[in-house]
């Protein structure tokens, strides 16, 4: 079947091949300007759909934005970046914005990381006794 159908195109390949060099010039000249008119035809239409196809992508983007802000229970993801309760959750981009800490909470902190690596050293003592 395929065999039937390459033959087939070749065969109006080949034809539409002699009956184009069959043509006079002029006669050349107008079918390659339809041709021109009708790709640039298609082409125009190929840009209209895809701007069609761009405004109705905003437009459902705008549907939808519209409908989540109307809603009472807007999910966690947009409630999380507008909500602004706790100043200190917030990223620090600069060392000049770090509090400084008091002495006495940095030797609560190397305190405790002390006692951590000695009861880390004593389970692993008692282990491989």
């Amino acid at each position: 079947m395929s065999k039937h159908k390459l033959l087939a195109g070749l065969a109006l390949g080949g034809a539409a091949y002699a009956a184009y060099h069959a043509l006079d010039l002029e006669q050349r000249e107008a079918l390659k300007g339809a041709v021109r008119d009708r790709y640039n035809a298609l082409k125009d239409r190929a840009v209209d759909y895809a701007f069609y196809a761009a405004d109705a992508a905003d437009d459902f983007k705008e549907a939808l934005n519209d409908r989540l802000e109307a809603k009472d229970d807007a999910p966690a993801w947009q409630t999380a970046a507008t909500a602004d309760d706790d100043p200190a959750d917030d990223i620090v981009l600069s060392s000049d914005e770090v509090p400084d800490l008091a002495p006495d909470d940095a030797d609560e902190d190397d305190s405790d990381d002390t006692s951590d690596e000695n009861s880390d050293t004593d389970v692993l003592g008692s282990d491989a006794e």
